[in-house]
């Protein structure tokens, strides 16, 4: 096979790598990395594909795609990086920062790693990287059959750093990509790529040996030693982070004998705070569970935006926890450690090697934003959407229709989705229901059922259940939080023991946030803003309060990430007046639309440069001349350049006409006089001839013939 040059190979260098790029999905927690991965390699693909249709230069090609690629990346770059406050800070600080917080991320994560914005950053630099190497390759250097190397690159970061093996869908991926980039830069060597035969065999063979490759890898890979996979990385470190269910910790830690201390905090709010670790969004038929979170080491600073009251408070952890216990909603904290967030529910991870080792003795700061509506705007509120989906709507199959018809009937004189709120709390904190352990462990809808229509005794894990359930049925999304209640006064600190584990519901409304509820009894008053009439009260009841937490438990947790950085990550797509990249996303905009423009001026150029044998001049002239109709789409004539500036001329201005025959006579005498012709002067009548034809053609023409030349189209130029 030889190469042949094809405005198809750019594009199919793109689908190449972003087929590639799509192998990588195992590695993180979602999809989200591959949302800029066809913009990326779709604009190197377009100026590509131009720079082969105008003829440019393929190192210029080359060049206009690495501009365009940059400037991509820069804006990206900047729009999601940490601002400094450092007035001498280097106009490229923050993309230093956000590369190296995308490093972090890879150093301290464990696969599925978080599609954090530093990561996603790196990763699409690396991706232009390799499409500017896939182009140097086949336009470039001409040697198409290397572009396997830089692909293969991309394939094998997945293939070391996953702990299993890769699909053969990946392989397959990879492999349809390559053999794209064959097929539209290569032909037979001796073949018409004209006809149709030599076609259908360079297709067969590129087919045979995509056929072949993908039959062979994986057979072939249960007979090669790859040894461990991360041999770079601590034990440990290449799993996926595991959560145990925090009801099984609650049930654990309700029923222990020994009541054991669990951290000390202090906080500047008068009144004190629920320590939460962790909510649980899904309500099964099982009861409620964890879902698959989305972990960031970024971006905390701003992402929950509801209001509520600015609190700071200072813990002292003495044993181990997979979680890190705050006030919600945390907008930073500083804590030794791998941590990281879910920007879902706001709960802090553990992520790192150390793992349960980490919060023994850890103390940390936190600033949070805890949710405390006045009564009247509670009572107003209407239900809100959770920005994380419909999970914390949905209503576990198999309760007992009783529940809905219970629900109605308690809620039957609210006019809000915020009173319904507060009389289903009313409801369950009402004589009726009493606060027991005896109740079963379980929440599953069974036991949903029977508490709420029969039994009416059960512990903080049924009742919260219980609203949740009934709050879904009024059509307000609700989850199930896991943590502290306040605990005891001990002079400047408060202290929170196992006994104080809790789970309480979270209710959406709009406007407010998540907002908590407080229906257990006998556990702790609820919140002021549903219960005016009851002061906060911080002591926790004797009866100790199972909790569904993946606080401390007997069996151990995990470790937490370094401090946020003191400088705020501006939220992704957020403006930013400040943010230079967007000056070089518009010199990337500005370098593809000029380049067109930018060819036709050096097309020009070249056709009337001085130096030129008389009769070569002539052809180039008369040939631009001929570009210069096509550009503004005006008929041109195919006779001798008398006759046709002749008949051309009555048609245009008579400056325009008069100096087309001024150039159509030098051309034909330079053609077919004996003596020849001077053609010094010719560049000069062409140049006039050009401005005096745009400046008398339509406003749409002239715009045409300056950013879309049409005379370099394939079908129209010539090399002169």
């Amino acid at each position: 096979m030889r190469f042949q040059p094809s405005a198809l190979s750019s594009v199919a260098i793109a689908l190449a790598v972003w087929l590639a790029a799509w192998t990588l999905r195992p590695m993180f927690i979602d999809t989200a990395f591959l949302t800029w991965v066809p913009a990326l390699v779709g604009a190197a693909a377009v100026v590509g594909a131009l720079g082969v249709l105008l003829r440019f230069p393929r190192a210029v090609t080359l060049g206009a795609q690495a501009v365009v690629m940059a400037s991509l990346l820069l804006w990206l770059g900047f729009r999601d990086a940490p601002r400094s406050d450092d007035p001498d800070a280097s106009w490229y600080e923050p993309l230093v920062m956000l590369g190296a917080l995308g490093t972090k991320a890879v150093r301290e994560s464990s696969t599925p790693l978080p599609t954090e914005p530093g990561l996603v950053w790196l990763l699409l630099c690396i991706l232009a990287l390799v499409v500017l190497a896939m182009e140097t390759l086949v336009n470039v250097l001409e040697q198409p059959a290397w572009a396997l190397a830089p692909l293969g690159v991309i394939y094998g970061v997945g293939a070391l750093t996953l702990a299993n093996e890769m699909e053969w869908t990946s392989f397959a991926a990879v492999a349809v990509g390559y053999a794209l980039v064959l097929a539209t830069s290569t032909h037979l060597s001796g073949a018409s790529p004209g006809r149709t035969s030599h076609q259908a065999t360079r297709a067969a063979v590129i087919l045979v040996t995509l056929v072949v490759a993908s039959v062979l890898a994986p057979a072939l890979t249960n007979f090669v030693p790859l040894g461990d996979k991360q041999p770079w990385l601590q034990a440990g470190r290449n799993k996926p982070i595991t959560l145990s269910d925090p009801t099984v910790a609650l049930n654990e830690n309700l029923r222990r004998p020994a009541d054991e201390v669990v951290l000390r905090y202090s906080t500047d709010s008068e009144t004190p705070v629920y320590l939460r670790t962790v909510a649980l969004t899904r309500l099964t038929t099982d009861g409620a569970a964890l879902t698959g979170m989305r972990l960031s080491t970024t971006g905390l600073s701003g992402a929950y935006t509801a209001p509520g009251e600015s609190v700071k408070t200072r813990v002292r952890m003495l044993l181990a926890s997979e979680y890190l216990p705050v006030p919600f909603a945390v907008d930073r904290f500083s804590a030794a450690g791998a941590w990281a967030h879910d920007r879902d529910t706001m709960s802090i991870v553990a992520t790192g090697g150390a793992r349960t080792e980490q919060t023994e003795g850890l103390e940390y700061e936190v600033s949070s934003t805890v949710p405390r509506p006045d009564r009247s705007e509670l009572e107003a509120a209407a239900a809100g959407t959770d920005p994380a989906g419909d999970d914390t709507l949905s209503v576990p199959g198999g309760l007992d229709p009783g529940v809905a018809t219970l629900t109605a009937s308690v809620t039957a004189q609210a006019r809000t989705a915020g009173e319904k709120a507060l009389a289903i709390q009313s409801f369950l904190r009402s004589d009726e229901f009493s606060y027991s352990l005896n109740a079963p462990e379980e929440a599953d809808t069974d036991a949903i059922s029977s508490f709420l229509l029969t039994d009416h005794a059960g512990y903080c894990i049924h009742f919260a259940a219980g609203m949740i359930t009934m709050a879904r049925i009024e059509g307000i999304p609700a989850r199930m939080a896991i943590g502290f209640t306040p605990g005891k006064r001990d002079g400047d600190e408060w202290v929170v023991t196992t006994h104080n584990m809790h789970s309480w519901p979270e209710l959406y409304f709009e406007g407010l946030g998540w907002v908590p509820f407080e229906p257990t009894k006998s556990v702790a008053s609820p919140p002021e803003y549903t219960d005016p009439d009851v002061a906060p009260n911080a002591s926790p009841s004797p009866t100790p309060s199972p909790s569904a937490t993946g606080a401390p438990s007997a069996s151990p947790s995990i470790p937490v990430e370094p401090p946020e950085p003191t400088v705020a990550p501006t939220p992704p797509g957020g403006s930013d007046s400040s943010n230079p990249g967007g000056w070089f996303l518009l010199l990337g905009v500005l370098v593809l639309l000029a380049a067109p423009m930018a060819a036709r001026s050096g097309v020009r150029v070249w056709r009337l440069r001085a130096g030129q044998e008389p009769a070569a001049a002539a052809d180039a002239a008369w040939r631009e001349v001929g570009a210069l109709f096509t550009d503004t789409g005006l008929e041109f004539s195919d006779a001798s350049p008398v006759l046709a500036a002749k008949e051309l001329g009555k048609h245009l201005d008579p400056s325009a006409a008069s100096e087309l025959g001024a150039v159509a006579g030098i051309v034909q005498r330079a053609r077919y006089a004996r003596d020849g012709a001077d053609t010094s002067d010719l560049g000069v009548h062409v140049r006039q001839f050009r401005r005096a034809l745009l400046r008398t053609q339509p406003g749409n023409r002239q715009t045409r013939a300056l950013l879309l030349p049409l005379s370099l189209a394939p079908m129209n130029i010539r090399r002169g």
